[in-house]
């Protein structure tokens, strides 16, 4: 009896583990299939978006040509006009403009924008900031603004005299930033947000700076509404967010970028007129490109973005002697 005994417990014991191996390998297996999965994931999304990426070069590349094209083939550049004002156009070539409206390629699954380059804070016009500014009403902001400038030229003057406002390399040593200022003209448009007060006076959009060793006029001071931010339309017209002018022109722009329904038809005529006191409506000479592209399911975004002269005329377009090859200020993939 105790031999049988004996035998059941050894049988007992190998039963416990062989189910123990059992288990050990069903959880190996499972938190294989689970690596495998998420490897299997990562490697579709990161095709994906890798092939996404040249779509969306692509489509703002043929985006920014149809642009050119259209320029050549229309003369008025008032932006904010329909089709049937425009009697260049066809119904085989719809407009073409540094508008904001959507223009969708490869059946939706790419979505690329037209906007100016010129809309914004210009760095080197800061002055311009004050306009429409009163004395009396806004005399911290101005001083504000007056500070600002100072610091600029101190940023980019090549002496270490310090303006009335200004903040020089002691200054910036003293907060940790040892390498600043540049003593030279900025590069990068981001420079503004390392001068002290910025946060004050600049709630908008900072408009694109021109390569080093390009010179650009820029055509006005004022923000296309049509590339306009909120915070920019609710400065320049004393707005907050939920004041009913500021809610109205939401929604005309809305209705121009996804139906192109004018601004006039829109807007009653003393909020548009309002407007066109405060912002740009004619078109710009510099493009910003934006394309998105999609996967299928609309998981999986790639953006593409880029910045150039527009105007073929400009003797700055072309990046080289042999007008071969098309400049570029600023380009970026997200």
């Amino acid at each position: 009896m105790s031999t049988l005994h004996g035998q059941d417990n050894e049988r007992g014991m190998a039963l416990m583990m062989v189910m123990g191996v059992l288990a050990t390998s069903l959880v190996l297996i499972a938190h294989i299939m689970l690596v495998t999965e998420v490897i299997s994931k990562e490697a579709y999304a990161v095709s994906t978006k890798g092939l996404m990426r040249y779509q969306a070069e692509s489509a703002a590349e043929t985006a920014f040509w149809l642009h050119l094209t259209d320029r050549r083939l229309v003369s008025n550049r008032t932006l904010g006009q329909t089709e049937e004002d425009r009697s260049e156009y066809s119904d085989d070539f719809p407009p073409w403009m540094l508008d904001g409206r959507p223009h969708e390629f490869d059946e939706g699954r790419c979505v690329v924008y037209l906007n100016s380059g010129e809309s914004g804070v210009r760095v080197d016009n800061l002055t311009s900031l004050k306009e429409g500014l009163s004395a009396s009403d806004d005399a911290d902001l101005i001083n504000d603004i007056d500070c600002l400038v100072d610091a600029y030229k101190d940023y980019v003057d090549t002496d270490d005299l310090t303006n009335l406002n200004g903040y020089e390399a002691d200054d910036y040593a003293a907060d940790g930033f040892y390498t600043l200022p540049r003593n030279g003209t900025m590069e990068f448009k981001a420079e503004l947000y390392w001068l002290p007060g910025w946060e004050n006076v600049v709630t908008g959009e900072i408009a694109t700076l021109p390569p080093k060793g390009i010179s650009y006029s820029y055509k006005s001071t004022k923000t296309n509404i049509y590339s306009a931010t909120d915070a920019e339309i609710q400065s320049k017209l004393d707005l907050t967010e939920g004041d009913g002018d500021f809610v109205a022109i939401q929604e005309a722009l809305k209705a121009w970028r996804e139906e192109g329904i004018p601004l006039e038809d829109s807007l009653d005529a003393t909020l548009l007129a309002n407007l066109k006191s405060n912002f740009n409506f004619t078109e710009a000479g510099i493009a910003v490109v934006e394309a998105n592209a999609y996967d299928a399911q609309r998981e999986i975004m790639s953006g593409y973005r880029v910045v150039r002269e527009a105007k073929i005329s400009s003797r700055t377009f072309f990046a080289d002697t042999k007008r071969e090859t098309v400049s570029i200020w600023e380009r970026r993939w997200r």
